[in-house]
């Protein structure tokens, strides 16, 4: 069952009031936030359902409004209804697409939540407000202090952020990340951008205690061209190796440059 605040409620009432004295419904482009919820009762028993396509469906109605009046009814929906936490992800989901700012705190709390795919879709709202220097300093603070889960997600939500300052982040806490994933993720984010320490980065990152992560490290040098690669493909380096042959070709690497 569906809970409403004593505000909403209220207004709700006094819609009813209004259309059973006989006026005119009003133009849809005058209905208001909660004239409309009310004519549209099933849309948050249809954003909290299991069922996917029901899901789906709500999310098309409220697109279908156009970003102003879908974000006035989202955000009505958000402030004045008591809806559980899959409506709520949902319609922070979607206010993420019209860059409405009140999207984030509920994002970045979500990013924590135990079902991880409430945890995805708060992921996919918050890249779009990546350039955000609030939600940057949350993100970090995510990926020092909170569980492995909660720490993997917010370094993908990093991962899509090509930005020198989330390198030098990454970068800088790497040796003292304790989970391989969190590890693995930063090793593939220096794959994919050209910060100026890339190379460097990959080079530490042969020492990982992880051979899958090392792997990783050691298959983007190769793929560096001309006389970088070269110089790779000289050194005798194998993942799978005892740490003192490892050590012994990275010392290689980081002279012969």
């Amino acid at each position: 069952m569906v809970m409403v605040s004593k505000k909403l409620a209220l207004s709700l009432l006094l819609v009813v009031v209004v259309a059973s004295s006989g006026c005119q419904t009003a133009p849809e482009e005058e209905v208001s936030p909660t004239q409309w919820l009310l004519e549209n009762s099933s849309i948050i028993r249809d954003l909290e359902s299991f069922e996917k396509d029901k899901q789906q469906s709500a999310v098309a109605r409220l697109r279908a409004l156009g970003p102003l009046r879908g974000r006035a009814v989202a955000l009505t929906v958000l402030r004045e209804a008591k809806a559980d936490y899959r409506a709520e992800v949902i319609l922070a989901r979607l206010l993420a697409d019209w860059k409405e700012p009140e999207a984030v705190p509920r994002l970045l709390h979500y990013l924590k939540h135990e079902d991880r795919g409430a945890a995805e879709l708060a992921r996919e709202g918050i890249l779009v407000f990546g350039d955000d220097p609030f939600v940057r300093k949350s993100l970090f603070e995510l990926v020092r202090h909170s569980e492995p889960g909660t720490r993997l997600v917010a370094a993908e939500v990093l991962l899509g952020i090509q930005d020198r300052d989330v390198f030098d982040f990454c970068a800088k806490i790497y040796h003292s990340e304790p989970d391989r994933f969190v590890r693995g993720a930063f090793v593939a984010k220096f794959l994919s951008g050209k910060h100026p320490r890339r190379q460097d980065f990959l080079i530490e990152a042969l020492s990982d205690p992880d051979v899958a992560i090392r792997e990783l490290a050691w298959s983007g040098l190769l793929r560096q061209s001309g006389s970088a690669k070269a110089r790779f493909t000289r050194i005798d380096y194998r993942p799978d190796a005892s740490p003192a042959e490892r050590a012994k070709a990275i010392a290689r690497l980081k002279t012969e440059r």
